[in-house]
């Protein structure tokens, strides 16, 4: 992964933990499966939050695939290049 990508994964990895209001990344990671606290409105927050900081709008059709930092910055790094 390149050092860019990196550094978009880390930055949204901090904007999720941030906004699940969780002090450091769980010990099985950051996946939304296993985040009790990222519930559906917390994941829509999150989105919203992303397309707010990123100016980008996702289609419906991708929040289910956006589970964790790397899904979410492989969708924005998409969206940005686009």
């Amino acid at each position: 992964m390149s050092a860019p990508a990196q550094e978009l994964e880390s930055e949204v990895g901090r904007l999720v933990l941030r906004l699940l209001n969780l002090p450091q990344v769980p010990d099985m990671g950051l996946v939304r499966a296993d985040v009790p606290e990222w519930d559906s409105l917390k994941h829509m927050e999150i989105v919203f939050a992303l397309e707010d900081r990123y100016n980008v709008r996702f289609d419906e059709s991708e929040f289910a695939a956006l589970t964790t930092p790397a899904t979410i910055a492989a969708s924005l790094r998409k969206h940005l290049a686009a």
